[in-house]
């Protein structure tokens, strides 16, 4: 009789017997990583104020980190500032208040020539090349934004992705940052809750001009 493969398969069913126990356990668990939302962060910031609280019903603050949160909140306040000019040219379109002289004389365009016609028509009928140069001065200021710090100095193409974008353009002529440092705060919430109102202030303008009667309090 061979025995030789009998004794083969001993051996066989000896060693899967005294293999170690632990190798058929499940490996454990990673400890799980205790990190705070985003959120929780952005409700430190300023702004959060009574009148809505903390307000964030698409929870964009989560959608990545505390350098996201800051990005959001310096797009803020720079639409912010934008929705106040835009406004206050809006509001001064519509009081008849423009400026003397030719918008471009090449085209022989007025600036009263756009003050007969509602916002909306006049800025269709801004040249081209009048668009232009208003998106490549907004363009100019934006990449000086994202390039260097408050102080002026050249931090690299890529400062603004790892959280050096800011809305402080070191632009103050009056001084506010002159103040102390709840003064600052102050002036800040104050400048963002504005932006704010601002925004929805333009969009309705916007939309009164364009769809007439969707605004009943501008119609």
């Amino acid at each position: 009789v061979k025995l030789a493969p009998v004794v083969r398969a001993m051996k066989l069913a000896v060693c899967l017997l005294a293999a170690p126990v632990a190798g058929l356990v499940a490996p454990a668990a990673p400890k799980a990583e205790t990190r705070l939302h985003s959120s929780d962060y952005a409700k430190t910031l300023y702004g959060v104020g009574p009148e809505t609280g903390y307000w964030d019903p698409l929870a964009l603050a989560d959608l990545g980190t505390e350098t996201t949160v800051d990005f959001f909140r310096t797009a803020e306040v720079k639409h912010g500032r934008i929705a106040m000019m835009a406004s206050l040219g809006y509001m001064h379109h519509l009081a008849g208040i423009q400026l003397p002289g030719y918008l471009s004389p090449t085209e022989k365009l007025k600036f009263a020539d756009l003050g007969a016609m509602s916002p909306g028509e006049a800025w269709g009928k801004v040249p081209a090349a009048g668009v232009a140069q208003i998106f490549g001065a907004c363009a100019a200021v934006e990449i000086y934004s994202m390039t260097h710090d408050s102080k002026g100095d050249f931090k690299g193409g890529d400062y603004w992705f790892k959280g050096g974008l800011s809305p402080n353009l070191g632009l103050d002529p009056l001084g506010f940052g002159n103040a102390d440092a709840k003064a600052v705060e102050t002036y800040k919430t104050r400048e963002l809750k504005n932006g704010r109102l601002a925004m929805i202030g333009i969009a309705g303008f916007v939309a009164a001009d364009v769809i007439p009667g969707s605004v009943p309090s501008l119609a």
